[in-house]
């Protein structure tokens, strides 16, 4: 995700965010980047503690995808920790530009099934913004890159042919 399209994404996550909350009855709810970068949050008090929870999450999310492959399991559709006065979930907002992490806080007020399927709506509604979709440009130009890549490695580790 380029920098110059973050307002606009951070914008775009803002009623789908909203309406997750409302309607799942979820305290805190955090979407990060692969990185830790923050593209929406809903819940916090302060910001450190927004930052400290988005790099933790995104920690905690690679560390379980490097699980999953090194034991053969693939991918985990997310994870679910419950504590003694609250629960949390984390879990994969996949878009066609890239993998988000979703990270939710929640109480008794609440249940991991309602998260689960309000869940699954958000991921639906994020997957279908303008603001995550591959234009066929940025395709073509992924596609020539990787092309010219490959080549131009070929041409590197190619043992010389003879008469050079």
């Amino acid at each position: 995700m380029r920098v110059a399209e973050l307002p606009r994404v951070v914008e775009a996550l803002r009623a789908p965010i909203q309406t997750f909350v409302r309607e799942s009855r979820a305290r805190i709810a955090l979407v990060v980047t692969g990185s830790g970068q923050v593209l929406a949050q809903h819940g916090f008090a302060r910001r450190y503690e927004v930052m400290n929870v988005a790099s933790l999450a995104a920690a905690a999310h690679a560390a379980a995808n490097a699980l999953g492959r090194l034991t053969g399991a693939g991918p985990w559709q997310h994870l679910h920790h419950a504590g003694s006065r609250q629960d949390l979930f984390l879990a994969t907002l996949r878009t066609p530009v890239e993998d988000l992490i979703f990270v939710v806080i929640f109480d008794t007020e609440s249940s991991l099934g309602l998260v689960q399927l309000f869940f699954g709506r958000l991921a639906e509604q994020v997957a279908q913004l303008p603001e995550f979709r591959v234009l066929p440009s940025e395709q073509t130009t992924q596609q020539t890159f990787e092309r010219d890549l490959e080549e131009g490695l070929q041409r590197v580790f190619q043992p010389d042919a003879p008469g050079r």
